[in-house]
């Protein structure tokens, strides 16, 4: 028993001195230094944790350039946003300005118009499509409550664009100088007689009939209303000659290139008296 305890006091022994022995050689092992006289134990240190502060730095870096974009992006989009909305505004106001330039235009033209034909009249806005059953028709947003009568004259600033078809109380519809129904006593610049200029269906072209076979006719003429058909005062501009064709009977056949723009009318003026018809003597048909 003695011998076994004796046994246990000297391992104890033993292991002191072995965790002596080892700790004083750490201690000794901290203290040992390189060539250069760096501590081994720094670096270690400085091995194992440069890296690690090195990449700490980098993250911190990258986390406040990424942010610092972020940011700016969003002040960016905000930027260009509002710079869309001024744009977008600049735009309308542009548009608009333009809008009413062209509309205030159109309607000094119409106005000088009027003047120059010496005839009250109505000015009226287009606003809509009114044909149906073949008939070239447009709707105007004048009516009977503003003195509007079938039968009066439609122009605009550039030249005839037909005659009323139907009054109702706030609009009317107006018969297009286009319809192969109309029919409107013209005469051609630098020819002495008068003709009836007709619709064919096109927006953009008529024709002449019953003008004489031995009359020269100039392409490019100006066609001009006499007066003669009752519904449109003489001197409105109708149209311009684009062919004129000696046929085997005694009359042209002879295509017209309308003035006024049917296709994209916008502002017309109504002549709110008719005329009456002149007794002129003039060769051809008046409707």
């Amino acid at each position: 028993m003695k011998i076994s305890t004796c046994q246990g006091d000297v391992i104890h022994e033993f292991r002191v001195f072995l965790v002596l022995f080892l700790l004083n050689l750490l201690l000794v092992s901290v203290q040992l230094k390189d060539d250069i006289g760096v501590l081994y134990v720094e670096r270690t240190v400085n091995a194992v944790s440069i890296p690690v502060v090195t990449a700490s730095i980098t993250l911190t870096r990258w986390v406040k350039k990424t942010y610092k974009t972020y940011i700016d992006n969003i002040h960016a989009q905000e930027e260009n946003r509002k710079l869309r909305e001024e744009t977008f505004n600049l735009r309308t106001r542009l548009l608009l300005k333009r809008s009413l330039n062209y509309e205030n235009r159109h309607l000094r033209d119409l106005l000088a118009l009027k003047r120059k034909l010496e005839r009250p009249g109505l000015a009226a806005s287009v606003i809509g499509n009114a044909s149906f059953s073949g008939m070239n028709l447009v709707l105007i947003d004048r009516g009977e409550r503003d003195g509007v009568k079938k039968n009066m004259a439609v122009i605009s600033e550039t030249g005839l664009v037909g005659r009323v078809w139907k009054a109702f109380s706030h609009q009317s519809q107006v018969q297009l100088l286009s319809d192969p129904a109309s029919g409107y006593s013209v005469r051609i610049e630098g020819a002495p007689s008068a003709g009836l200029l007709s619709g064919e269906g096109d927006i953009r072209i008529g024709s002449i009939r019953y003008f004489p076979n031995n009359e020269a006719v100039k392409q490019g003429a100006r066609v001009i209303t006499t007066g003669g058909d009752g519904i449109c005062p003489a001197g409105v501009e109708a149209g311009e000659i684009i062919s004129a064709v000696p046929t085997d009977s005694f009359f042209q056949n002879i295509k017209v290139a309308f003035s006024a723009p049917l296709s994209n009318l916008e502002h017309v003026l109504v002549l709110r008296s008719n005329v009456s018809r002149p007794d002129t003597g003039e060769k051809g048909s008046g409707k």
